[in-house]
């Protein structure tokens, strides 16, 4: 099918647009970790959404802490958690020994690397939840297609950023007229069509509790991850400052929302 808009190309341009960042998740895992941590009910939806069956294998490409690893493999026969930093894979095994579980194996490799056949074998279930982080998407989908015995699941982020900041931080920081947008769940499932898979999509809002040991933890936090320069630390620091809620447990809390793509589909000749 000849696209009228090339959305993979589009995608390829907004990644470069960003400076062709790479991330160092070994840093970042131990905070990655407690941004995740008691968000339990949502993620329990989230993979009951899946429909897994008890005989099925699961790939969770871009496997990160274990925050979906761990109940898919409650769920599933075995899952193989596909993550190639170091850190983020030491909390995830933490995470499978707490919960007593065995039915698991741990590729430390990045998906562009990887080749389905050799390096992974296909499973029933591909599932991806924000770890579309590679330049061509196309070939990217093309490859978790392959990699799917019977159905492919991914989440991803609706909307012109995947955590916007609130309006009063933006005003205070004079972003507030600036552009600042990221390919969204729209590119996907155009490159989807392209290929000709006619994914289905539902999109949600999403509201999260954020969890912080510390006010220099939540700056640092916010600092790591939304591009604070050293001159915006300070106003940072005093809207914090303003907004976070003590907890029960003397950390501190803020709220943070979103939206929230599911993209998901069948194989054809799944015999499901």
């Amino acid at each position: 099918m000849t696209a009228i808009v090339d959305y993979n190309q589009l995608w390829r341009l907004l990644r470069q647009r960003q400076g062709g960042r790479t991330v160092d998740w070994d840093r970042r895992a131990a905070s990655f970790h407690r941004a995740v941590a008691g968000t339990s009910a949502e993620v329990e939806a989230q993979v009951r959404a899946l429909g897994l069956r008890p005989t099925d294998t699961v790939l969770d490409m871009g496997a990160g802490t274990g925050r979906f690893a761990v109940p898919l493999a409650r769920h599933a026969a075995h899952v193989t958690a596909l993550e190639p930093s170091a850190g983020m894979v030491a909390y995830l095994e933490q995470g499978m020994a707490d919960a007593g579980l065995t039915n698991y194996s741990v590729v430390r490799r990045r998906w562009e690397d990887v080749e389905v056949g050799r390096d992974i074998p296909v499973h029933d279930v591909v599932f991806a939840s924000n770890s579309l982080g590679f330049d061509d998407l196309a070939a990217g989908l093309e490859k978790i297609d392959a990699a799917a015995r019977r159905a492919v699941h991914l989440l991803w982020f609706a909307g012109r950023e995947r955590h916007p900041m609130d309006a009063e931080l933006l005003r205070r920081l004079g972003r507030d007229g600036q552009e600042r947008f990221v390919p969204d769940y729209r590119f996907i499932v155009n490159v989807l069509h392209v290929m000709g898979i006619y994914a289905n999509v539902s999109v949600e809002k999403t509201t999260s509790r954020q969890v912080y040991d510390s006010p220099d933890d939540a700056v640092a936090w916010w600092c790591e991850r939304n591009d604070i320069s050293s001159s915006e630390t300070e106003i940072l620091r005093t809207y914090l400052a303003e907004t976070l809620e003590p907890t029960d447990d003397g950390r501190f809390a803020a709220m943070r929302t979103g939206w929230r793509a599911r993209i998901w589909w069948e194989k054809e000749d799944s015999g499901a």
